[in-house]
């Protein structure tokens, strides 16, 4: 397939186009956060995996990308199908239904309700997680009653919006719903400024931006070239040598505040 075929896809089946790379993953230069923010730029939206919808690769789902339960850190092709089978008997009714019949590990199914895969089935992701322990019994132990665990819950307050992002991108690489950068703009000075108004600023303006780190390349120039990803875009930077050399630690973490000079 050539850089033309793969175009014209994305022009004319956006949402065919960003199932397939998904699918394909991880192909080694963007991450699923940074695919996920594309599609959304060309109106395609990234749905968190459902226990009773998903398959194990990603699908389409009303016009959208329904994450497969293969995007889940942990859940390989044996849990996945495992998932896939026991529902064809019927759709899951519950967290504790789905445990039953499924034999899942204790880590898969954490990691599955930290995605979102349960949230059809208990939206409080934190009680959520409180359940899988208390009905959790590793293979090979005598098989338990299917005894009710509701005088066991505990009054536990519910995840917040920033704690699910989290465990989103533990879990997934990816925050189906936003970005990181969203969540900590409020919390930002307002002279970082967002990438879509650098357009906008002078040649040679001085400039602070933040966002995750895309991309690092250090090709045979002296050079080394960054992209900066925020909520609204991407930010090329250039590092020069004495640059880099000072600051060749900061710049290795995921995220980064630069302040530099428009070109």
């Amino acid at each position: 397939v050539t850089a033309y075929h793969m175009a014209w896809l994305k022009h004319y089946y956006p949402l065919e186009f960003y199932v397939a790379i998904f699918n394909q993953q991880p192909m080694g230069f963007y991450n699923l956060e940074t695919l996920k923010e594309d599609a959304k730029r060309h109106d395609v939206g990234v749905l968190n995996p459902d226990i009773n919808e998903s398959q194990a690769k990603c699908t389409i789902k009303g016009g959208a990308l329904l994450l497969g339960f293969l995007s889940v850190r942990g859940t390989g092709e044996s849990a996945a199908e495992a998932i896939v089978e026991a529902r064809e008997s019927g759709l899951f009714g519950s967290l504790a239904d789905a445990m039953q019949r499924t034999g899942l590990q204790r880590e898969v199914l954490e990691n599955l309700v930290a995605a979102g895969a349960f949230d059809s089935l208990a939206p409080d992701r934190r009680s959520a997680l409180w359940q899988v322990g208390l009905l959790y019994r590793p293979v090979g132990v005598q098989q338990a009653l299917p005894l009710p665990v509701d005088q066991d819950m505990a009054d536990l307050p519910q995840m917040s919006g920033w704690e699910a992002m989290l465990e989103e991108y533990r879990t997934m690489g990816l925050h189906p719903n936003g970005h990181f950068m969203a969540y900590l703009r409020p919390r930002l000075d307002p002279e970082v400024l967002p990438s879509s108004e650098i357009a906008d600023l002078d040649d040679g303006a001085e400039v602070t931006v933040a966002g995750l780190v895309i991309r690092r390349q250090h090709p045979a120039a002296n050079a080394v070239f960054l992209t900066l990803e925020d909520e609204f875009g991407h930010v090329p930077l250039v590092v020069w040598p004495q640059v880099f050399q000072r600051y060749r630690l900061a710049i290795k973490e995921p995220v980064l505040k630069v302040r530099g000079l428009v070109s």
